[in-house]
């Protein structure tokens, strides 16, 4: 369901849009710590495997957004992480 949201991107910049961008990585993220026994550990590595992934042009996508908003449970928390991660990752990049 995320992977397909992100086809579906609106193009006002809202904070809620960041779930289409960055949905799908963050929801396999939490399936894959809940199959490790709730390990945040897991998920932290799932996350930092999609940042090292991400192409400029998805960051450049996603800074044309807010920050990612609050709330959604984990999968919000995670979203948030892989945002700011995603964000302060690109700016090191030349």
């Amino acid at each position: 369901m995320s992977a397909a949201d992100a086809a579906y991107l609106h193009p006002l910049a809202k904070a809620t849009q960041i779930k289409h961008i960055l949905g799908a990585a963050a929801h396999a993220a939490r399936a894959a710590e809940l199959v490790a026994g709730d390990d945040r550990s897991v998920a932290a590595e799932h996350l930092e495997r999609a940042v090292h992934r991400a192409t400029p042009v998805i960051v450049d996508v996603l800074k044309r957004f807010p920050a990612a908003p609050g709330g959604g449970g984990r999968v919000g928390e995670l979203i948030r992480l892989l945002d700011t991660d995603l964000r302060s990752h690109a700016s090191g990049r030349t």
